[in-house]
């Protein structure tokens, strides 16, 4: 299989041999030879990976009624934006419904070989945040509750040791201790959902902590103007940030701030996607709680006006980024397909011999389109 198409960095015409999933040869196009996928005019890159996926296309992770067969089918519908890796994510429940979720997607894992290509592990965000109101989000204050490592031993048992990223907030309880037993196990630690003070964040970060999770959102309302969590994350260089950029978590404004604060590298694009995200607007489940998601594309809670998740798209993520931020398109894809491989080195992919053909053929002008996303080689979208 032969695909052509211009790499964003250089805007360089090249040619991809493919053979039983791998990348055999990469060089630059010559005029007049054959392709099987791509053109002149489609841009080429390697998969685009999400860290915090709650649910998709009408699937809700955190369901007691998720199933394999639905976890497959979300996954084949985020191929159609661009995602070949992404972290399964869990919110705050009791530690019966969250072993019982675990145990569905480990098995899901187990026995299907698409999941297995494409989650490279599970995102636990919660149970061990802020219970106070602000920085707690939409997680229900009665299932909040101290880090517990023999709890996560507990979980890792139910899901096969599946668990890459536990988001959670520094300042509660036994949270530094943790943070240093989670990384020593190979674990990131997010920071999130948290009023830590400067001073508890540059323990955080001591002990191991290495992304702010959806930063500048879930925070304490008011804030102090200056001396806050989001300005002081924002300063660190140890700490990568994920940003939802769909223009309701964020202002485009603060989008553009953050970037120009942290910095390309330190960049990652995040959806934070629930089940309303690639489906049509309309009621859905977030675990425990129900989310209307309106024409504006906005999913909140029913009945309240808080934030529940997004119903962003990673393809529009890119595209929104390159407007909010006045970015180049080579940027944006960096902060989809490149910059979160310094955490997950298991959601590694490059466009050099020897890497499994885990690509993206897509169109731009003023919005990024999808044409075609392969994975291992096999062509899924």
């Amino acid at each position: 299989m032969i695909i052509r198409g211009k790499i964003p960095e250089t805007e360089s015409l090249i040619s991809i041999i493919v053979e039983h999933g791998t990348i055999i040869q990469v060089h630059p196009y010559q005029k007049g030879t054959l392709c099987d996928f791509g053109g002149d005019d489609l841009y080429l890159c390697s998969g685009f990976f999400d860290p915090q996926v709650n649910g998709f296309a009408g699937v809700d992770f955190n369901s007691p009624y998720l199933s394999p067969e639905g976890l497959h089918r979300a996954a084949l519908s985020l191929a159609s934006t661009g995602v070949t890796r992404f972290l399964p994510t869990l919110i705050t429940s009791s530690h019966e419904k969250m072993v019982r979720q675990l145990r569905i997607i480990g098995e899901a894992l187990r026995s299907d070989s698409l999941l297995r290509q494409m989650c490279p592990g599970i995102h636990l965000e919660g149970p061990y945040i802020s219970p106070e109101d602000g920085p707690r989000g939409v997680h229900l204050r009665e299932f909040i509750r101290l880090p517990q490592w023999e709890e996560v031993e507990r979980f890792q048992e139910a899901c096969e040791d599946r668990i890459k990223c536990v988001t959670l907030a520094p300042e509660v309880k036994g949270a530094i201790p943790f943070i240093k037993k989670a990384v020593a196990h190979g674990m990131v630690i997010g920071i999130g959902h948290t009023d830590a003070s400067e001073e508890v964040l540059e323990k955080a970060v001591q002990a191991g902590a290495r992304l702010s999770c959806h930063l500048g959102n879930a925070t304490p309302r008011p804030s102090p103007r200056y001396q806050n969590p989001i300005r002081k994350q924002l300063s660190m260089d140890q700490l990568m940030a994920s940003i939802i950029v769909d223009g309701i978590h964020l202002h485009p404004d603060a989008v553009n701030n953050y970037v120009q604060a942290k910095g390309v590298d330190r960049i990652v694009l995040t959806t934070d996607s629930m089940a309303g995200a690639g489906a049509p607007p309309g009621r859905y489940t977030l675990g425990d709680l129900e989310i209307e998601v309106g024409p504006d594309r906005a999913a909140r809670l029913v009945g309240n006006s808080r934030l529940a998740g997004s119903t962003l798209t990673m393809d529009r993520a890119i595209s929104n980024v390159i407007r909010f931020a006045e970015m180049d398109l080579r940027s944006a894809i960096h902060m989809a397909a490149k910059n979160a491989q310094r955490l997950f080195p298991e959601a590694r992919g490059e466009i050099v011999s020897g890497c499994s053909a885990d690509l993206v053929l897509f169109e731009y002008q003023k919005e990024l389109v999808v044409r075609s996303t392969w994975i291992e080689g096999e062509k899924i979208f």
